[in-house]
Formats: C-alpha cells, structure tokens, sequence
C-alpha cells in the first residue's frame, strides 16, 4: 500500500511538468501503514532520483504531515508554488474533488509521518468548538475549498512521532494506542498553528498577580451581586484587558467560570451541613433556586433536593 505525502494517492501516474512525460516508476518509496480507516496513521520516507513532478487526488477530511528531513516544492489550488523543507509541519484541509502536485527534489531522503482523518471522523469524534479551533488555525471557513499551511514543526511532534515506534504493543491494544497517538499529533498540531494566529498575551509581573489574587477574593465576597469586569478593574487597577486574558492564564479559568465554580461548589458545601433552606441557599450563592438546580445537576448529576433526602 503506498501513501503519499500530501494526498491519499488514488493513481501513481507522474507527470513531468516541462514536458509532458509520463513517469511510471515512482521514486523510491519505503512507506509503513500504522493505522487504516477514518483515522489513518502511517509513515515512511521517499529517495528522489531526480526532481519529478506528481499529480494526485486530495483526501476528504484533514491531513498532517509531519516532515522530518528531505525537501519538496507544492503546487496547491488557489496558492501558490510552496517550497517545504524538513523538518516541518504540512495541514491540509479539504472538502471538494480537487487536486495538488508536488515534486520531491534529489539530495536527501524525506522522511515523514501523516495522520488522516475523514470528514465523518471529524463530525463524530470532534466537537464544534474543535472545528471552530481548526478554521482557526487554517484561516479556512470549514467550506469545500481546498486549503494547505505550513509552520515549523513544535518538538512534542517529533517526540509523538518517534513514540509510533517503541510500543510493544499488539492486536487491538497497539490498535487503541496508535488512535490516541494520531489524535495527539492532530491535537498538538491545531494548537501550534492557533497559537500563531493569537497576539501575544500581556506579561504578568508580581504586583498583576497580586491584584488577580484580589480578584478572586471581591468574586468570593460578593458572590450573591459581583462586579462586572470594568468594575473589577477599577477595583484591583489593571486594565480590562488583562484582567481577563490574564485571570484565564494563571487560574486556566475565565472569571465568569470560576463564578460559577465558586457558587455551586459553596452551595454543596452549604447543603452538605443542612444550616439553610435550598431557596436561601441558591440566593446567598446569586442564583435563583430553579437556575441552582439546573446548574448545580449540570455539574453534579443530582438535584441539591437529593441532598437532604
């Protein structure tokens, strides 16, 4: 079974771009498929005799590659010519019937891994705020237009690859370990090109930290009626702006979740003693006794009623 870099390969025509010559031996290509199906893992490496350029189908779904070593030129619809050296990292999206080529240049094995994942992986497996992250990263609007980044490869990436490897793993639990190491690499991949596309976070100094230890302390005494944001700003003097960016780096919570926390988590503790009424409760906590329920069975899995039974 031979797989391409860029594209799941459905011929193995060549063609040379200059002339029209139609290549049917394909460079060397040692190629080893870890995974099949939906999610598709594998890797391998190919030895260019000379520069031979390859039209071939593009999958459904998303693809990364990861290129360890060796050097390719692309040619992607809509984008222009893309010359990638190894090591690097390649994502590729695509919805349509659509085509790419490419051409691995003489001089240095390319060795790479891919993960594939299908379109119905995607919409089984992926929540929307992971797709809204994947539109995100590839500055794509989800549509059927093919699309291709390409960023440096982040260490974790070729740790992961060099771990697809050493498992002694077999049968269906190698099976279960090569599925979390492709949606690990997948995972690891929409937080690098995402974290390209973000500006740069304000830096905390000890005295930001202090005035965001305040914060939680204003949220835990007026946790019936607490201020809004421009009013904890004012409050604890730091800019709105860092309040919230940096409020979610050092708690890794928004204040408005950690509001929510605080509240339910101060309602067990205030059910769990039996010192008031569930209607008290769930207004000393700034919550209505039917919004207390709702949220305190969302994260719970019980009523508070099913407390004091």
């Amino acid at each position: 079974m031979r797989i391409n870099i860029i594209n799941c390969i459905e011929s193995r025509v060549m063609l040379q771009r200059e002339n029209r010559e139609v290549v049917t031996e394909p460079p060397f290509h040692d190629q080893v498929t870890l995974l099949s199906g939906d999610i598709a893992l594998m890797s391998g490496s190919v030895r260019p005799q000379r520069a031979i350029w390859q039209d071939e189908q593009l999958c459904l779904g998303l693809k990364i590659i990861i290129i360890e070593s060796g050097e390719l030129l692309c040619r992607f619809p809509a984008q222009q010519e893309r010359h990638i050296a190894g090591p690097a990292l390649c994502a590729v999206w695509n919805q349509d019937r659509a085509e790419a080529s490419q051409c691995f240049l003489p001089g240095k094995d390319l060795r790479y891994s891919a993960v594939s994942l299908s379109t119905r992986s995607l919409s089984q497996h992926l929540g929307a705020d992971v797709m809204e992250q994947l539109a995100s990263g590839l500055h794509l609007d989800l549509a059927a237009r093919p699309k291709m980044r390409i960023h440096s490869a982040p260490k974790t990436l070729n740790g992961l690859r060099a771990q697809l490897f050493t498992t002694p793993l077999q049968g269906l639990a190698r099976q279960l370990y090569m599925t979390g190491k492709a949606l690990e690499i997948v995972a690891h991949t929409l937080d690098s090109l995402t974290a390209e596309t973000q500006p740069a976070l304000p830096r905390l100094n000890a005295s930001d930290i202090a005035r965001l230890h305040d914060v939680k302390r204003l949220l835990a005494e007026h946790i019936d009626k607490p201020p809004s944001i421009s009013e904890l700003s004012a409050l604890v003097g730091i800019n709105t702006r860092k309040l919230t960016s940096g409020f979610k780096r050092l708690f890794d919570q928004s204040i408005y979740g950690y509001l929510q926390t605080l509240r339910l988590e101060t309602a067990w503790r205030m059910l769990s003693t039996g010192e008031a009424s569930i209607s008290s409760i769930a207004y000393k906590v700034g919550y209505t006794p039917a919004h207390l329920s709702v949220a305190f069975r969302k994260k719970y899995g019980f009523a508070p009623k099913e407390m004091r039974i």
